[in-house]
């Protein structure tokens, strides 16, 4: 069986789970291809696996492009995601490959599609054979908002590549300031709003020091400081900038809690990799992830209406005054819910 995984292959954790992906495919037999659009076209070989690389370009190049790649490697199954997936529908149809499975990742109301967009996504929906999601809420989304049948959609959560051993120096100056950590874009619907406001109410309300810190970038960037300095935590916050994959671990292992509150995450990647460390983390209710995990877990115990500052300001007091769940918790979360195996099973299981 031969696969052509359409994909950016770079060094982001959502690429290298993709690209862990494939090394298991090509390991339990399969023969896989990646293809990427990138600014530079360049051909290698990484672990075994063919990766193709084409000069991005407009709308038209890129068809062409996916269309002379198809021709060319001759797959069994095309596999696309995120700016793939149109292309890859429909210049796999042209071509005539047996079966294309498009893999979407974004709920409508983070991306607020017009009309014209939804009726586009319909349309070239229907050319897949099959739909890969990561979380149940993405799937309702999909049935409900693009009409898509809900025999077509395959739900996999996803797995993490990230460990302890991709760790780097991450040092602060005050190891006894409690430090909290917001890892994301800094756009609308992260909501780092109600973070900051639940932490004026701890300022207010108690002598407990801690610093904010807040790596990515991103158009809120200005109006969150402005919103930081407005609230009088101009001094207890630190913003980091973007940082790269190989400093990410050592971030999130230097905070003592990672916060998560936006509006809508379809799973929310940055939860598993904060949890496969295990870094404790109080994560909005919206997370898709939060969907895999098992009936048993109580996970009102670290989850938080993100629209609820009051609520995150006592769970985040609660882990101030050292009351809350521990590093073993967190890594036993992930390694019972997240699995490599689990995830794989159900990827094969698609491709069937």
């Amino acid at each position: 069986m031969k696969i052509l995984f359409c994909f950016t292959y770079s060094k982001s954790f959502l690429s290298g789970f993709f690209f862990d992906l494939c090394k298991k495919l090509t390991a339990s037999g399969k023969h896989v291809v990646v293809f990427s659009l990138k600014k530079r076209a360049e051909k290698k070989n990484v672990d075994g696996i063919p990766i193709i690389i084409e000069r991005k370009g407009g709308h038209l190049h890129n068809y062409l492009t996916t269309y002379k790649i198809i021709k060319s490697t001759k797959p069994d199954i095309i596999i696309s995601n995120f700016n793939y997936v149109y292309p890859a529908l429909l210049c796999g149809t042209v071509a005539g490959t047996s079966k294309n499975i498009a893999w979407f990742h974004t709920e409508s109301s983070h991306t607020k599609p017009g009309r014209l967009n939804v009726f586009i996504k319909k349309w070239l929906s229907k050319l897949a054979d099959k739909v890969i999601v990561n979380s149940p809420r993405l799937q309702e989304d999909l049935i409900s908002t693009f009409s898509m049948a809900k025999n077509k959609i395959h739900i996999v959560p996803f797995w993490t590549a990230i460990s302890n051993d991709s760790l780097t120096d991450f040092n602060f100056d005050n190891s006894k300031v409690f430090k909290i950590g917001c890892p994301g874009r800094l756009v609308e619907g992260k909501n780092h709003e109600v973070l900051i406001d639940a932490l004026v109410k701890i300022k207010s309300s108690s002598n407990l020091p801690f610093k904010l810190y807040i790596p990515g970038r991103g158009d809120k960037e200005n109006k969150i400081k402005k919103y930081i300095v407005d609230k009088g935590l101009g001094q207890d916050v630190v913003f980091l900038g973007d940082l790269s994959i190989d400093k990410m671990p050592g971030f999130y292992t230097a905070m003592d809690l990672v916060v998560l509150p936006s509006l809508y995450e379809a799973f929310g990647f940055v939860f598993i990799e904060t949890i496969s460390l295990g870094v404790p983390v109080l994560v909005s209710n919206r997370f898709g992830a939060l969907e895999f995990i098992k009936p048993s877990v109580a996970v009102n115990n670290f989850q938080f209406d993100p629209l609820n500052d009051r609520e995150l300001a006592y769970k985040i007091t609660q882990y101030m005054n050292g009351q809350g769940f521990k590093s073993t918790y967190f890594k036993k979360l992930y390694h019972d819910n997240f699995s490599r195996e689990r995830t794989f099973n159900s990827f094969e299981h698609v491709l069937k």
